[in-house]
């Protein structure tokens, strides 16, 4: 329900750990992400350390349980957006990658997809900003992120968006297939509010909207209908946030949750997910 802090990944982590107690294989998908260098600098030290720019929530459920599947694949789409150095307090610079301000440059945007055995791993790169040593970043850690990766410049949105269409639906759908043909179950974790996560996703079993303290569930055929009833020109429907189409639906579930509460059979009947009835409370 939120862009961010709604509870999605602790969710998440939850349907993983039901299912797996039911003894269906399990696996989680990330299609699309992002984060901010500075704001989670944390993550960031673990992406320079593993050479991997990856998702903070999608590292976070890979690693609290074990999968033989790789975590490019698993989130094929990241961006890392960084600072810009400013030269007093407040400043706002133009840009070309980014809503104007020092903290929203779009610097690398990773795209992976299988291939064969391996995966073939594309990084968009703000090459302008980092010759130009504009941003809180140099070249070293940018190595650390793209080693093994083919590069494409990048210097303004347009380049960024055209690729984006061009390749986004592939990439993401391909991930989709390896995980889908390995798993009983597929948690599908969106990004931000967006409310459909690629136009290729046409077969959902449920839909939940998370919120702190709430999670809701709506018809998935319904919720989808909904989602490009509200789509607007040439937008990619993952552009459709959910506040924008919320008034023409009514969840068919509703519980409330609290941290560290595990969910029980009640929970996932009222929220149209008991796939499998063999789990006791």
């Amino acid at each position: 329900m939120n862009t961010f802090d709604s509870g999605k990944t602790e969710l998440a982590k939850n349907l993983v750990s039901y299912y797996r107690e039911t003894g269906l294989s399990v696996e989680y998908f990330k299609p699309l992400s992002g984060h901010n260098y500075w704001f989670n600098y944390e993550h960031s030290k673990t992406c320079l350390k593993e050479g991997l720019l990856v998702s903070k929530d999608a590292w976070e459920v890979t690693t609290f349980y074990p999968s033989n599947i790789r975590i490019e694949i698993t989130n094929p789409v990241h961006t890392l957006f960084v600072p810009l150095r400013i030269e007093r307090p407040l400043q706002t610079l133009p840009n070309t990658l980014g809503l104007a301000g020092s903290s929203s440059i779009l610097t690398l945007e990773r795209f992976s997809r299988p291939s064969g055995s391996d995966v073939d791993t594309t990084i968009l790169v703000a090459q302008e900003l980092l010759e130009e040593e504009r941003l809180m970043i140099g070249f070293e850690e940018v190595g650390q992120l793209t080693r093994g990766a083919a590069i494409t410049e990048i210097n303004n949105l347009e380049t960024v968006r055209a690729f984006e269409g061009q390749y986004f639906e592939q990439f993401v759908s391909e991930c989709f297939a390896i995980i889908e043909d390995t798993a009983d179950v597929v948690v599908i974790e969106g990004f931000n509010d967006a409310a459909w996560p690629w136009d290729n996703l046409e077969s959902v079993d449920a839909v939940l909207v998370v919120a702190p303290g709430h999670v809701f569930s709506y018809d998935p055929e319904k919720f989808r209908k909904a989602a490009y009833l509200m789509v607007r020109g040439n937008l990619p429907i993952r552009e459709v946030t959910f506040s924008r189409m919320s008034d023409l639906l009514k969840p068919i579930g509703r519980i409330e949750v609290t941290p560290e509460t595990n969910l029980t059979s009640a929970d996932m009947k009222e929220l149209g997910l008991d796939f499998h009835t063999g789990k006791k409370d």
